[in-house]
């Protein structure tokens, strides 16, 4: 998966990343509240990003 993240942000600009990698709660949620505006909520899994 590593592989293909790399991939995709060499030749797309698009970077990939897994919330729970992300260790700064600002930052977590900045994300994730930037992904719900986009994409609409999760559906499953963890509702508080941690």
């Amino acid at each position: 998966m590593e592989a293909l993240r790399r991939r995709v942000w060499h030749e797309q600009g698009v970077a990939s990343l897994a919330i729970e990698d992300i260790t700064d709660p600002w930052l977590r949620q900045a994300l994730i509240n930037e992904a719900t505006r986009r994409w609409g909520p999760r559906h499953g899994g963890s509702q508080h990003g941690r």
